[in-house]
């Protein structure tokens, strides 16, 4: 500490000790955090940048605030202005008995809207509301147009509850309710509403509608699908005047199958037939209308034996393969017990 330094700094080297002359610590310098020196000038440049640092977050906030303020009173300006007012609205619909301004008018477009005012994701769900519309698409084109498009549902069957026809797609959606006089000639779907809550009725009808379509795989044309409550299928098709005891719907494609079998043993008696039963695992049930089909049948049977003997043909055994149909199925039959069945009525 020199000459003037105070007694006990050289004892203490790691004491911070006062000049001689009197000045404190701050005069002549102060041991910062890190041993270095920090001089009264620095201080107050460290001061002057930090003032300077604060003022110029404040101008910045300030910038900004302005900045949002302008633009809070400009864009009501711009969005309101002539040059983004609707125009041109493009209307795509497969629906023609609902006209295009009746669309328009349903989405909320008019003349004075502007575009920055039209939202397209409220208007698609404005117009699926409509029973009829199975997809809605909206957009906008800047500065003045507006495209629509609407897709309708497709009636694939009537379905049938409280007494009242109501239009069902394929999805199993009912969309609209028809009369008497104006029911479309479509498959009728009835039973599936025998259940106790909304949830199994619909799962009921989305049941019958799928089995239509594999009616149609196998070129039956269906008039009515009729469920009963256990979940038993009949099936009445147009041409047939017997009814066709499917059974439970995850049987239906082999009772399709069966149904085509017994079609094929009866031929032209199939027009005295009134009950197909293709429900059982073992055999066809088929009911007549009188006691005489069994024995109509039989003789089909044997007049089928004699054609084929005096063809040169061998005769048809039950199981065996029948050459008229392509030497790869099995010849239809009912099987013995089926036969008796029948006599039984």
């Amino acid at each position: 500490n020199g000459a003037g330094g105070k007694e006990g700094c050289d004892e203490e080297p790691d004491r911070s000790c006062e000049e001689a002359d009197g000045e404190s610590g701050a005069g002549a310098g102060e041991e910062a955090g890190f041993g270095w020196k920090v001089t009264a000038k620095a201080r107050a440049a460290l001061a002057a940048a930090s003032r300077l640092a604060t003022r110029s977050a404040m101008a910045g906030a300030l910038v900004a605030v302005g900045g949002w303020a302008v633009w809070a009173h400009l864009l009501p300006w711009i969005q309101g202005h002539d040059y983004f007012r609707l125009r041109s609205i493009r209307i795509s619909s497969d629906e023609t008995r609902v006209a295009a301004d009746s669309l328009a008018e349903v989405s909320g477009l008019y003349g004075d809207t502007s575009l920055w005012d039209v939202r397209p994701a409220s208007i698609e769900a404005t117009l699926r509301d409509a029973s009829w519309v199975k997809q809605a698409e909206v957009s906008r084109h800047f500065p003045w147009q507006v495209s629509l498009s609407v897709t309708r549902r497709r009636g694939v069957a009537a379905a049938v509850a409280d007494g009242k026809a109501w239009l069902v797609d394929a999805d199993g959606v009912l969309f609209r309710e028809v009369d008497d006089a104006g029911a479309p000639d479509l498959p009728y779907l009835s039973g599936w509403d025998e259940a106790p809550v909304q949830v199994e009725k619909a799962a009921r009808l989305r049941t019958l509608v799928s089995l239509l379509d594999a009616a149609a795989d196998h070129a039956v044309e269906v008039s009515e699908l009729h469920m009963e409550a256990d979940g038993t299928v009949w099936l009445y098709a147009a041409g047939l005047k017997a009814s066709v005891r499917l059974g439970k719907p995850a049987r239906a494609a082999r009772g399709l199958d069966r149904m085509a079998t017994a079609l094929a043993t009866l031929g032209p008696l199939a027009d005295r037939a009134r009950l197909i039963d293709v429900d059982y695992e073992d055999r066809i049930v088929i009911r007549g209308a009188d006691d005489k089909l069994p024995v109509m049948m039989a003789a089909q049977a044997e007049k089928g034996l004699v054609l084929r003997k005096g063809a040169g043909e061998a005769p048809a055994t039950e199981g065996a393969t029948d050459p008229g149909r392509g030497g790869t199925g099995t010849r239809p039959t009912l099987g013995e017990d089926g036969r008796k069945a029948e006599r039984h009525g």
